[in-house]
């Protein structure tokens, strides 16, 4: 089987190479790049399975690193700040992350967090028909989204959890449900990461003609579509 290929983009060399070394000792392909630029070529030029992407670089920060890459690709995208604010946070998933790790972090908790991507993102799954909610089609072959028939850019994670809502339309979704079955991670009432994504999810919808409220916050409790 081969091995899962992996970019790291930071600009620390120390953290850098310490990244590198662990995942290449767990089986992972590496590629190490220690600029923005570099990391946006590297990852448009080539397949990854995954990037690890730090936000606070020189010239070009992980951000607009992330922004960029979202122009022409979807790999998911782990980002690695030391800046934990709720606002960073949100800056990340707006510009397509896929999840957020503090550092100061343990190699332990990232291998958690890489293993959790690469496992829902390569899920193999058995051919199915599109999911068709009024105006929203999803395809789960191609991971392409239509809205009013027109295709809109969703990352994987996005398009997984519209999939799990919409297979579900009318019936409330629990956080804890989504978390386990989409992020592949136990459920943290503190952690904001899957309400976020919801957020950037109703945007798109809402930006493509779509009602707000299609996807319905049911308070306490989790997440409706009514589309």
């Amino acid at each position: 089987m081969q091995a899962n290929k992996i970019l790291v983009v930071e600009d620390d060399q120390t953290v850098n190479g310490l990244i590198c070394q662990n995942l290449e000792t767990e089986g992972y392909t590496v590629t190490c790049v220690f600029d923005g630029e570099n990391g946006v070529s590297q990852a448009v030029k080539e397949n990854y399975d995954l990037i690890l992407l730090d936000v606070m670089m020189p010239k070009l920060d992980g951000f607009e690193v992330l922004s960029r890459l979202r122009e022409k690709k979807q790999t998911p995208v782990l980002m690695l700040t030391a800046k934990g604010g709720e606002q960073d946070r949100i800056c990340g998933f707006q510009s397509g992350a896929d999840d957020y790790l503090i550092k100061p972090f343990n190699m332990a908790e990232l291998t958690l967090r890489i293993e959790a991507i690469l496992r829902r993102t390569q899920t193999v799954s058995q051919p199915s028909v599109n999911v068709v909610r009024g105006a929203v089609v999803l395809d789960p072959l191609s991971g392409e989204v239509l809205i009013h028939s027109k295709p809109i850019a969703f990352t994987p994670l996005e398009f997984d959890l519209l999939r799990s809502l919409m297979e579900q339309a009318g019936k409330v979704v629990s956080k804890a449900e989504l978390y386990q079955s989409v992020l592949c991670r136990e459920y943290s009432r503190y952690d904001r990461t899957l309400d976020m994504h919801i957020s950037k999810i109703r945007k798109k919808m809402s930006s493509a003609g779509l009602p707000i409220n299609t996807i319905r916050t049911v308070r306490g409790q989790g997440y409706s579509f009514e589309g």
